[in-house]
């Protein structure tokens, strides 16, 4: 068996200087866990931290949830706000991490205008257009005559800025 091991982009460095968003799907929650850790680190000296939502897809709550513990543990401390889609298990309209992010899309609007930046780590084929189209329609329902072309250049203005940064792969 071979593996391909690739440093992750620079740009994908969890800032907590600004809210912070991170979205992901089965093993891309890895770096979260790491960001989350710090987080929860810098909470127990003192320091003050921007709100941080974690968004994160799996099958079911009872079986593939990973480090369940440790998270919710991190959430107590105050470090993030967990932000779990079961597909196996879903919460009414809620299957997908994008239809979370539908669902709270007040709170995930206050944090955009608010300065944050998103973080989107997992699957490139599924999931992360999904959370794309999620994020233009969030655009759209937010402003006023806004289309799919604005929408559209809304998010390539965040991406150009780095406040929407991908880490994704191609399943297959």
């Amino acid at each position: 068996m071979h593996a391909r091991v690739q440093p992750c982009p620079e740009a994908f460095r969890v800032d907590d200087c600004a809210p912070v968003v991170m979205i992901a799907t089965g093993t891309g929650l890895a770096p979260f866990r790491g960001a989350i850790a710090d987080r929860t680190a810098a909470l127990a000296s003192g320091a003050e931290l921007a709100p941080a939502l974690c968004y994160f897809g799996c099958d079911a709550p009872d079986a593939d949830f990973l480090h369940a513990e440790e998270l919710r543990a991190a959430e107590t401390a105050g470090a993030v706000s967990l932000r779990p889609a079961f597909s196996a298990a879903p919460q009414g309209e809620v299957r997908f991490v994008q239809h979370r992010i539908a669902a709270e899309a007040e709170e995930v609007w206050g944090l955009l205008a608010a300065g944050a930046r998103v973080y989107v780590c997992g699957d490139g084929s599924r999931m992360a257009p999904g959370v794309r189209e999620a994020f233009r329609t969030l655009y759209r329902k937010h402003t006023a005559d806004a289309d799919e072309a604005a929408a559209g250049e809304w998010l390539d203005g965040l991406i150009a800025d780095g406040r929407y940064v991908e880490d994704v792969y191609a399943a297959g």
